[in-house]
């Protein structure tokens, strides 16, 4: 189904940076056989909290350049991502021309092309300019790509049965509450309100967020790629930059709802500054979604006029509404497990702590709310 090479017997070591750059060296001289180990120049690159990623680069004779990006799984990330998923996904992307040649998949990681530009900050995702880059490049996703050709493809790939595939949100955070440990009473106590709390919440919302799409569940603001020239201080006269999406670990099949107030929810950054998060149904939020809305127009060629009406405007603020508090939920769980395995250096309970925090919050203002449309 691809021309990617797998090598199961390389891994890539997390912390030792001598044997990770020995092993990186072995791994793409297998890869790429014409290069030349002293033409290799390797650079370790920070900005994620879960994954090793080295920018490598081969300098030939001639003034062409190749570079690539090896990405090593952090720590009992398994627990957490289908690598599989994460695999078949990219397959699936670069078919459609949105993202980089997959060169190989070995033990603990990936090789694949590298996108020159810079991932926007987080402070610069409520720009006017890039908002309507994103909104387009957002809709671009979840028109074109098929959830049904993914979930063939890891069929393909593992053997396994449909009906065994994690193949939805409530799935998937099914199976991170199972994995949390229940060694003292107060995480015992925890993990059983989270799984009365996940039941509780997809009676409330689960038909409520939109068409399902692949989603890809992790729009924070480093997975975001500009230009490296684009200006940081652009203004409303430039048009929007060329804009890509990397890192697609977390894509799933999730109602549209989930995906757009999770990129709204990371304008916050991992500082959760929430003073930065836009008002749903706000202005600023109605033409995000105005713009997102045009583009699903445009992709799925089903209107001859890419107006977008008050109505459907409204319709997405609602769908966005009712699932506010889902990144919350699904990234305080996330970070309570990153807590437990991961060997990064990041504060993951405070920021558990603060993610759930915006669930409940969501909560009691969802929970009053209805309330007050029972008693009209």
């Amino acid at each position: 189904m691809t021309g990617s090479m797998f090598i199961p017997e390389c891994i890539v070591p997390l912390l030792d940076t001598e044997a990770q750059e020995v092993a990186t060296r072995q791994l793409l001289m297998q890869v790429f056989p014409s290069w030349v180990n002293d033409r290799l120049e390797i650079v370790s690159l920070k900005g994620g909290i879960t994954n090793s990623l080295l920018q490598c680069t081969y300098k030939a004779r001639t003034a062409d350049e190749q570079t690539v990006l090896v990405r090593a799984y952090g720590r009992g990330t398994d627990t957490i991502i289908d690598r599989t998923r994460e695999y078949c996904t990219h397959i699936h992307l670069h078919s459609h021309g949105l993202a980089p040649p997959l060169y190989a998949r070995f033990k603990n990681g990936l090789v694949y092309g590298f996108i020159s530009g810079r991932s926007v900050e987080y402070q610069e995702l409520s720009n006017p300019v890039l908002m309507k880059g994103i909104s387009r490049m957002l809709s671009q996703w979840h028109t074109v790509l098929n959830p049904k050709c993914i979930k063939q493809l890891i069929v393909e790939q593992q053997g396994a049965k449909q009906s065994a595939i994690v193949d939805d949100i409530w799935q998937l955070c099914s199976k991170w509450i199972s994995n949390l440990p229940v060694d003292t009473p107060k995480r015992r106590d925890n993990k059983v309100l989270l799984e009365n709390e996940l039941l509780w919440v997809k009676n409330e919302i689960a038909c409520k967020g939109g068409p399902i799409v692949v989603a890809h569940c992790d729009l924070l603001s480093g997975n975001v790629i500009v230009p490296e020239e684009w200006p940081r201080d652009s203004n409303n006269t430039l048009e929007p930059p060329p804009v890509t999406f990397i890192d697609y670990e977390y894509a799933l099949p999730t109602p549209r709802a989930f995906d757009l107030a999770n990129h709204f929810m990371e304008w916050q950054g991992f500082d959760c500054n929430i003073a930065l998060i836009p008002e749903v149904g706000g202005e600023v939020m109605r033409e995000w979604g105005r713009q997102y809305l045009e583009g699903v127009k445009l992709y799925s060629r089903d209107s001859e006029k890419l107006d977008v009406p008050d109505n459907e405007i409204n319709v997405l603020m609602d769908e966005i509404r009712c699932w506010w508090g889902m990144p919350g939920f699904y990234w305080g769980i996330w970070a309570t497990i990153q807590s437990i395995i991961s060997t990064i250096d990041f504060d993951y309970e405070s920021y558990a702590e603060k993610r759930l925090l915006e669930y409940w919050n969501w909560k009691k203002t969802y929970v009053i709310s209805k309330g007050k449309l029972n008693r009209l």
